[in-house]
């Protein structure tokens, strides 16, 4: 039947479909789900409470011979996780890394921009990169950068971008980022700090 899901913190409409045996796109692009995405742009950036329909799951019937064993194989719906690396603003490429979340892990390389490129499942919350070369390792969280309006996904934007320290001012971690991209420095979000904002980060 269909359902009403109650978004909590870190979820996304990603991990949610998963929960609900769904692909993604199934539940993001259900019509009860427009006003949802006319809210929020982007189906893994959710607020607390964001309510999100989730369709009944459709039955499929498959005819096959009773004296035979048969194997059925729900296909793979893996996430991605992007990480960009940089020192004094370049990329750290060619870098061999771990990441590990909970039982899996995942090994390559970092691309000629410094990115980190691996697959997840849906409902990984929280994992560890560590570059195997020099030992280091980063802590990551997914699902907790909000909708870039909101001063939530301002600031993780800022601190994922490496702006400002542990009990710097928003303000002033805001006029650094502003500084660095020519824009002028008020420490306020308006619409042109956003969008560099976004670009900057990705997403």
């Amino acid at each position: 039947m269909t359902r009403v899901h109650v978004a909590a913190e870190g979820e996304s409409v990603e991990s949610i479909a998963y929960q609900y045996g769904h692909f993604w796109e199934t539940v993001w692009n259900a019509p009860e789900n427009a006003s949802l995405r006319a809210l929020r742009k982007e189906p893994n950036i959710l607020v607390p409470g964001d309510a999100v329909t989730v369709p009944a799951l459709r039955e499929k019937s498959v005819a096959v011979a009773t004296t035979r064993v048969h194997t059925f194989r729900r296909r793979g719906v893996p996430s991605v996780l992007r990480v960009q690396l940089l020192a004094a603003n370049r990329p750290r490429a060619g870098l061999a890394f771990t990441v590990t979340a909970g039982a899996m892990t995942r090994t390559g390389t970092t691309d000629a921009a410094g990115w980190v490129v691996c697959y997840l499942m849906p409902d990984v919350t929280r994992g560890e990169l560590r570059l195997d070369a020099t030992g280091e390792r980063f802590t990551f969280q997914v699902g907790t950068v909000g909708p870039p309006e909101t001063r939530r996904g301002q600031q993780t934007r800022l601190r994922n971008l490496g702006y400002g320290r542990e009990g710097m001012a928003f303000e002033d971690c805001m006029r650094a980022f502003q500084r660095s991209q020519r824009l002028p420095e008020t420490g306020e979000a308006d619409e042109a700090t956003i969008a560099a904002l976004q670009a900057a980060h990705g997403s």
